[in-house]
Formats: structure tokens, sequence, C-alpha cells
């Protein structure tokens, strides 16, 4: 680890769009909704999903395209004319698939989901997205079922059990829950707000930890991700798993949010955290110094964007009683 992002834009791969144009001639009004749409799977049926999001009345539809493709997207791009495929010439992390995607959107929020999953059409209603308007936050998340329409326990609350972080993965029984982080990146964002945090880590390939960090970092700058009741998706098929396994991601998680110490107006890492962190990294003393002091100098310059840090946090946290 040399260097950490200190914004969403430092880190771009070449890309090409196919598509849109004629959506773009046509629009003039704002775009408030767009739809992110991330690939996953050889899920067949390409034309028939594309289709039933546009009946969703989406203002804008983008479609994520890894390098790996295995079919006609000129073909589909003749057939959609108002979506566009973002084609990106090499595999990057999940988190920066999002980056790129909400940079490129128009809509003041974007909604992140899944090609195998299904919105409930009677979500995204007016009242929902005046709602959202209002509350203004970074992320609203979805109640998530199952492909046998059973609700998933995906409200995420951090807590520490002595110096041990536990995530608390709890059913969303009320509207407005404080959600940690997007489950599976699901959410509707809001754009600007996501920019401004720099959204996800592209150096954090592990999307647990990427989630986390983008999470923590968040809170700990005055954000809020909250889970709507009424916004409902399912799973067409198995719910993806996740893999909590400790790694270099790891390291970077904790050097970025864990470590950090607030003095009341801003965030520091103290020197005094570089020893603890040496001996449990797994790597060399210098190799240690150099994650340690990269992140010293992120913190650096966002020191006055902190609001709290992650002990604040889970002390506040409010978990409601079952």
């Amino acid at each position: 680890m040399n260097t950490i992002p200190t914004t969403s834009k430092q880190f771009r791969i070449p890309y090409t769009v196919a598509g849109g144009q004629k959506g773009d001639r046509v629009r003039k009004s704002p775009v408030l909704l767009s739809l992110l749409l991330l690939n996953r799977g050889g899920r067949p049926f390409r034309q028939e999903i594309l289709k039933g999001l546009k009946t969703l009345g989406f203002d804008e539809i983008i479609s994520i395209e890894g390098p790996q493709i295995n079919y006609d997207v000129e073909s589909l791009a003749l057939k959609f004319p108002n979506i566009r495929f973002l084609l990106l010439h090499q595999q990057v992390s999940r988190g920066e698939q999002i980056n790129m995607g909400i940079e490129e959107a128009k809509g003041r929020f974007v909604f992140v989901l899944w090609n195998d999953i299904r919105i409930a059409p009677s979500s995204l209603s007016r009242r929902l997205l005046e709602k959202i308007q209002e509350e203004e936050v970074l992320c609203v998340v979805p109640l998530i079922k199952n492909q046998r329409q059973e609700t998933l326990p995906t409200v995420q609350a951090p807590a520490f059990d002595r110096k041990r972080l536990r995530v608390l993965p709890l059913q969303p029984n009320s509207d407005g829950m404080v959600n940690l982080f997007p489950f599976d990146y699901l959410g509707i964002y809001h754009r600007g707000r996501f920019l401004l945090t720099g959204g996800f880590d592209y150096s954090i390939k592990n999307p647990w930890w990427q989630k986390l960090d983008f999470g923590f970092r968040s809170f700990m700058w005055g954000e809020k991700i909250l889970c709507s009741t009424a916004l409902r998706v399912s799973y067409l098929g198995d719910v993806p798993s996740e893999d909590t396994t400790p790694d270099s991601g790891y390291k970077r998680f904790f050097l970025k949010n864990l470590s950090i110490r607030f003095t009341g107006d801003s965030g520091i890492l103290p020197g005094s955290r570089f020893l603890p962190f040496a001996f449990r990294s797994g790597g060399g003393f210098f190799s240690a110094y150099k994650e340690f002091k990269a992140a010293q100098k992120w913190v650096e310059i966002n020191t006055f964007r902190f609001q709290q840090d992650a002990r604040g946090i889970t002390e506040l946290w409010e978990v409601p009683e079952v």
C-alpha cells in the first residue's frame, strides 16, 4: 500500500460507452433517478431483464459490462437506445465499478442493482422518491428477500466485544433503521454525497472490507445510511456469501477506521498505534511502516472531515429491541 485514494476519481481504467445517444438527445428535464445495473453470472434472457427494467420508469439506465462478455452488447445497444452500456477494458472491484457508474450517471440519485435481483413494481412510488429527496441521506437501502420471499437480516449494526469488532445482522423490523453499509452494495445513493465521500476504496479488493470501509468512513464523516421497508427487492437465485477473512484489505480498513481517534474537532491516527499494527500486520516492519505512513497522510488530508470515530459510532448505535 503506497497511497490511499482521497477521491473516487484517482484511479480509472479505460472504458467504452455504447448506446444511450437517443436518450441524451431527447431528454431536456433534469434526471432524478438513474439505475446502475451490475452484472454477475452467466445470466440468460438479457433482453427480458432490460425490458422489465425499462417498464419501471427510470429516467436513465446504465449497465456495467465486464471485460469478458458472452453476448452482443452492440446488438443490445441498438435494441435499447435509451440504455447506456459501460464496457470496461479490464477487471476491477465492484466498488470501483459503482464509482465509475455513479460518476457517469446524470441522476441526482442512483439506484445500484444487480441483474439477478427483482424490484417489487410497487416499490418505486412517487411518495418514496419524495421521501428520499426530503431525507437527503447518503444512501437508502431496500428490504431484501431471498427467492423464497423470506426477509433477510440485511441491516448491519457495529459493536465491539472488548477490542474485537463485530457486525450484527438484524432484521429490518421498522422503517428508517440505521444501517452501517449497503448489503451487497444495493441501495439508492445520493450522487453528490457519494462523490464527496470518495466512494468505495478501489484498492480494497475484498467486498466485505470494502463495504465496511465505506460504511465506517461515511458515518465518521457525518453521513447516514437508512433502510426503507417500502423499497423491496428479492433475489432470483442464491444469496451471495461474504468472505470475512482478514486480508490486506482488512489492514487498510483497520488503519483508516478502527485506528482513528477523534479529538473533538478532527481525526488523527496517533503514532502510538504503529507498533500494535506492525506486530499484527503479518508483514515486515518496513512494509508496515509504509502502510502506516500512507494512512497517516490520508487522515491528515481529511482530518477536519471527521465528526466521530469508530468507538463513538458503536457506542451511540441504537440496536432495536426484538
